[in-house]
């Protein structure tokens, strides 16, 4: 897997939107933000990550971070920032948002699903989230995530991201998409 930083693989700036090759294989390039509060927001207690419920299309019925593709031109950073809004209403300004990593899904069975994602963090303060037709965006305690309702690769890398340390990842799905077949976190 390239390095941060290499070609086709930088947080930010990137290249331009649509698909980028890693080692021989072709991945969408999209954006995974994750926005952080403390609990002294009147509903809270404790650290809170946004997370959603997936509403449509890719990941329906699943609790996933917001985020999505990066069109056209647009950076990785840029990306993450537009998807933020579109997803809860949230508008984060661009320097505040934090590069956190970068993780690679291959689907071996759906080649179309493989993505190449570029990681962000923010503090959103008392920002509220707003559904969408897309995402019903909810505060998570961060020691209460819902696995359960999430891809199963995520306790593979989440809880590193949560622990504010960056994340290097590679998980290679089963052949029936929703499992395992391996996963590299470093």
């Amino acid at each position: 897997m390239p390095e941060p930083g290499a070609p086709g693989w930088a947080a930010d700036p990137a290249p331009a939107g649509g698909w980028v090759g890693i080692d021989g294989v072709d991945y969408r390039r999209v954006v995974l933000c994750f926005l952080f509060r403390d609990g002294r927001v009147p509903d809270g207690d404790g650290r809170q990550v946004l997370l959603g419920l997936k509403r449509t299309g890719f990941g329906t019925g699943r609790v996933v971070a917001l985020g999505g593709k990066i069109d056209g031109a647009e950076t990785a950073r840029e990306a993450a920032v537009r998807e933020v809004a579109e997803e809860s209403g949230i508008i984060l300004v661009p320097s505040a948002v934090r590069a956190a990593g970068t993780i690679t899904w291959r689907f071996p069975a759906q080649p179309a699903w493989n993505m190449a994602a570029s990681l962000f963090t923010a503090e959103a303060g008392n920002a509220a989230p707003v559904a969408c037709e897309e995402i019903d965006p909810r505060w998570y305690a961060v020691d209460a995530i819902p696995w359960q309702d999430m891809w199963q690769d995520a306790p593979h890398w989440i809880p590193q991201l949560l622990a504010g340390r960056p994340v290097r990842a590679t998980i290679v799905m089963a052949s029936d998409s929703e499992g395992i077949a391996d996963a590299v976190v470093d």
